[in-house]
């Protein structure tokens, strides 16, 4: 196979791997991966990286098998196609597991900083590598509450019931959020400024199932529970929580249904507003980016 042809199918691979295969991206979108990824073959029994080592790359496994040890987690095994790596280096922290090769493995690698540079030029690609998060952390999402019945996540009291929000308890009340909180003040008060105040009597639906699914609530006050049938899943939380987290988004969120359990109110805005603010702001792209891996790893996913 002509080299031209194999550098492009290992492009698209990565592209696949790191952001859903949700869409096309731009030829200079390829054309840039081409100067930034680089090639790595390991035989049985070599170190991707240690415990310790610093997150400069990340990685997708094109062929073979590694193990990865460490973080507090069983040790287990990924296969190829797979993308690895990339929390570390969003978090900015030393690597926190040990990764070996199984077998023979051919490794693409790109530095973290090419691969931001890369999304903060193309929005586009950022898009589709947030909706890849949000997806993944979205299943796991449902697979914990599966085995977790009943499980109602901690709230935590975020303004004096019944107090009319200001622009103040907004941003309060955002920052909460851990997909919002990481990316600054000023983005988060762009979003809380298009935001809607929206209030619930018990028993009141929040979500009704097969509804749109575009927009995201977070709990001000009360409390709220949803549910998913096929399989059956519950969830139950309050203030400063998104209404069954990230779970309800895109076409499989339409199964859900939601209600009040006591009196409710809630902020709600579109995922279009909060892409739209993540478009002017980067930071708040890599800071979602890191709360989606961090919940990823949370759950049980890949690092």
């Amino acid at each position: 196979m002509p080299e031209i042809t194999t550098q492009r199918i290992s492009r698209e691979l990565f592209i696949a791997a790191v952001a859903g295969g949700l869409g096309p991206v731009e030829p200079w979108v390829t054309d840039r991966l081409a100067e930034i990824l680089e090639e790595d073959e390991l035989g049985t029994g070599e170190c991707v990286f240690d415990v310790g080592d610093s997150p400069d790359y990340f990685y997708f496994l094109r062929h073979g098998r590694v193990e990865i040890v460490g973080g507090g987690a069983p040790p287990f095994t990924i296969d190829s196609p797979r993308a690895f790596g990339l929390l570390d280096g969003l978090a900015e922290r030393p690597r926190t597991r040990k990764v070996t090769a199984l077998a023979p493995t051919l490794l693409l690698r790109v530095r973290v900083d090419a691969w931001l540079e890369l999304l903060e030029d193309s929005f586009d690609l950022a898009r589709m590598a947030l909706w890849r998060g949000i997806r993944n952390v979205a299943a796991l999402e449902e697979r914990s509450w599966a085995s977790h019945p009943g499980l109602t996540p901690p709230a935590t009291a975020i303004v004096t019931a019944g107090k009319a929000l200001d622009a103040v308890d907004r941003l309060t009340v955002l920052m909460q959020v851990p997909y919002l909180r990481g990316g600054g003040a000023q983005p988060i008060s762009d979003l809380a400024s298009v935001c809607r105040e929206v209030s619930y009597g018990p028993d009141e639906p929040v979500l009704i199932r097969g509804g749109r699914r575009d927009e995201l609530f977070v709990i001000v006050e009360g409390r709220v529970s949803a549910q998913r049938g096929s399989p059956d899943v519950a969830w139950k939380g309050g203030p400063g929580q998104l209404v069954a987290g990230v779970a309800t988004l895109g076409e499989r969120g339409r199964d859900w249904e939601a209600r009040a359990v006591t009196a409710t109110r809630v902020l709600t805005f579109s995922v279009e507003d909060w892409f739209d603010v993540m478009e002017e702001n980067f930071e708040l792209v890599r800071a979602t980016l890191e709360a989606l891996a961090t919940e990823m790893e949370r759950l049980g996913g890949e690092p």
